[in-house]
């Protein structure tokens, strides 16, 4: 019988665990572990951030270099090593968004590089990892679904495009009390649903 999402996602949390102490111990073969694990599912939240699939590779170069050198650093209040790692990519693209935007104002804009040799080296996971994450993936975008409109809206400008919530309520012209209220009450509905069922 196939196991649910929910046992599956349990396994992987505790293999990720498993992995990440042995990063600690500078296992490289656990690091390449990590990276074909989540690389496929990471590079589209990447590449929805930067917009350049050349970008998106060197992103996860230093999201998964992060996690070699900071593995020690994780936590169980982090919520699961793929949540964890989602955090990191999405600071590490923040700070290159930033940092794109100053070069901008300075009037140095990156000249166009040529696409590197690892360009058509994709990782790929073993097909049962990926049915897994799409199992999850999907439960996400269900929990999506419960969202308002303006829930939505309002997680997809903060997560993706980095406005502070102060930002949003002078954007939208919505009071910011009702700003946090609306977030929080759409991370409670997503969190219902990403939480894992423990008895």
């Amino acid at each position: 019988m196939q196991q649910s999402v929910s046992t599956q996602r349990q396994q992987f949390d505790r293999e990720d665990a498993d992995l990440l102490k042995r990063i600690q111990r500078t296992d490289q073969r656990a690091l390449s572990a990590l990276y074909d694990r989540y690389a496929p599912v990471l590079f589209p939240f990447g590449l929805r951030m930067t917009g350049s699939h050349e970008a998106t590779e060197d992103l996860l170069q230093e999201v998964f270099l992060h996690a070699w050198e900071h593995a020690g650093s994780y936590g169980a209040h982090h919520g699961s090593v793929y949540a964890w790692l989602t955090g990191v990519t999405r600071a590490k693209a923040m700070e290159r968004m930033r940092s794109s935007a100053q070069k901008r104002k300075e009037g140095d804009g990156d000249a166009p590089r040529s696409r590197s040799a690892s360009d058509g080296e994709q990782s790929t996971a073993q097909p049962e990892t990926i049915i897994t994450l799409k199992g999850i993936t999907e439960e996400v975008r269900n929990s999506l679904k419960s969202l308002s409109k303006l829930e939505l809206r309002l997680l997809e400008l903060s997560y993706y495009e980095g406005q502070s919530q102060s930002d949003l309520a002078r954007m939208l012209r919505i009071p910011l009390g009702t700003i946090k209220a609306k977030m929080r009450r759409g991370i409670q509905k997503l969190r219902q649903v990403a939480a894992p069922e423990e008895k």
